[in-house]
């Protein structure tokens, strides 16, 4: 214990006086938070990086160690595994360099992405895998390859989970802080002395970093610290995992991270119910719904501070705990998620049954929409006239759910004319509240040829997937390219279409 709080120590003063020096470096470079009156409730512009001093302040303690004391007992429980440490140390490389990367140049979604499947990657090279789980009650269960997507889910959650939190001045460290301090004694409690050491080198550097950015910050912790931070912690409670320790191993961080990982969860699916990307940010966090209650950031902190001590507190009497406790640890998780969801207003159950309810309906009518228009090609390629043409439009048109539509023939050496058609049953969109009309030409080139316009009105069940069936459209009207000139051409002079097989079909 004592080498391990020496390592706080060191890493505590190297992680600040790190810290300082971003301060200087991070405007030089252009990684600084602009607010922006919306999710960003700052007021002044404020430095990023501050997740390069945690970083400096984790590796820091471990070097003195090799240089002033190469035979402690303690070291040599980590670099006795010196493949596992320096996977552990590329991986958090790699999500250092990436979250640096997006704070001075913001980085794709994707990229992002991509790059954090890199850090676990690595990790996993190492041996910092989930292969096996022991569960109350139940035993231990050998995953095998379902271990793979297990592992990348755990540290792309544990990434996540610290970034999407990092959104108030202390709050994304804090927790951080508080939950390595948590995973520190565990390993005093079980005697692993890796992990003791490890997680005090990482909660002395957070702490170094926290001194600059507790209200008012001076310095953010960026993507470099919120993904290298949950990047560490994922890994160093697989990595302190033993047999002996499995079931409690990888359930005392998901206890201690509780918060964040619900707060996650419920971002996911709310934005997933609004049709709104995964990356889109929002104002809805437990930390902005605290702020709209009306309380202050450092009260708000505070509140967020006091629910995870009390679950890390419940993570650590789970260590030795019998059933009724443990089952009172989850039940209080259960309890936080319902305040979360119905109290504080974070989700509503109705958006994701309109979601589900949206989504089926779109498929169903989508899909007939497609079933329709591939009828009205092998229709259209078969017409002799213009009229019936416009009868296997009718039918594909209604099932687009279209409502009014025009196709417009200009004259040139012969008269003009247009064929319309309106939905069975259906009103004019003139009439309507609220429509829209879309205007294709059928036959592209420098002078006017025929255009099909098509008009629907807005009202509840009409409005499908709307890019999907503008697609559609596309399709009919490239279909209609290819069959109206042939007709055009087949038409006898001053001819035109009486239209009644149109109306027929209205």
């Amino acid at each position: 214990m004592t080498t391990a709080l020496t390592a706080f120590v060191v890493a505590f003063v190297v992680g600040m006086a790190v810290t300082a020096l971003m301060l200087r470096i991070a405007p030089m470079v252009g990684a600084v938070d602009q607010p922006d009156g919306y999710r960003k409730i700052h007021r002044v512009a404020i430095p990023r990086l501050g997740g390069i001093g945690a970083f400096c302040g984790f590796l820091a303690p471990i070097a003195l160690l090799l240089c002033v004391a190469p035979d402690n007992p303690v070291l040599h429980s980590v670099i006795d595994h010196g493949r596992a440490f320096a996977t552990v140390v590329a991986g958090a490389l790699v999500a250092l360099f990436m979250g640096t990367w997006d704070d001075i140049r913001p980085l794709r979604p994707r990229v992002k992405l991509l790059l954090q499947i890199g850090a676990a990657a690595i990790a996993m090279y190492g041996g910092h895998g989930i292969w096996r789980l022991s569960l109350p009650w139940i035993g231990e269960i050998q995953l095998g390859l379902w271990g793979l997507p297990l592992t990348l889910f755990w540290y792309l959650g544990c990434m996540n989970a610290i970034n999407l939190l990092d959104g108030m001045d202390g709050l994304a460290g804090g927790v951080s802080l508080i939950v390595c301090i948590t995973l520190m004694l565990v390993g005093q409690m079980m005697g692993n002395t890796s992990g003791m050491l490890l997680m005090g080198c990482l909660a002395g550097g957070i702490l170094g970093f926290l001194v600059f950015n507790f209200n008012p910050a001076r310095i953010f912790l960026g993507d470099s610290g919120s993904n290298t931070i949950g990047f560490l912690i994922a890994a160093l409670a697989i990595m302190s995992s033993r047999k002996s320790e499995t079931a409690v191993a990888l359930l005392i961080p998901v206890i201690a991270l509780g918060l964040p990982i619900t707060d996650t969860g419920l971002a996911i699916v709310r934005r997933w119910s609004r049709g709104l990307p995964m990356s889109a940010p929002d104002r809805q966090h437990i930390h902005h719904l605290l702020l709209a209650l009306g309380l202050s950031q450092r009260r708000a902190v505070l509140i967020i501070y006091s629910i995870c001590i009390a679950l890390c507190v419940g993570a650590v009497l789970s260590i030795t705990a019998d059933r009724e406790l443990v089952l009172m640890v989850f039940g209080a998780m259960g309890i936080m998620v319902f305040v979360c969801v119905r109290i504080l207003g974070a989700f509503r159950f109705t958006d994701l049954r309109t979601r589900f309810t949206r989504d089926w309906q779109c498929r169903e009518a989508s899909s007939h929409a497609r079933v329709a228009v591939e009828r009205c090609a092998h229709h259209l390629a078969r017409c002799t006239s213009l009229d019936e043409l416009w009868t296997h439009c009718g039918v594909a048109l209604q099932a687009l759910d279209i409502d009014e539509a025009r196709l417009a023939i200009p004259g040139g050496d012969r008269p003009g004319f247009e064929l319309t058609w309106r939905l069975p049953g259906g009103v004019s969109t003139a009439s309507a509240p609220e429509s829209w009309q879309v205007c294709l030409k059928v036959m592209a080139g420098p002078t006017r040829g025929p255009a099909l316009l098509v008009a629907s009105s807005v009202v509840d069940g009409n409005q499908f997937l709307l890019p999907g069936r503008l697609e559609l459209l596309c399709r009919l009207r490239g279909l209609l390219n290819d069959q109206v000139p042939r007709l055009l051409a087949q038409r006898p002079t001053g001819a035109a279409p009486t239209q009644e097989a149109a109306r027929a079909s209205a």
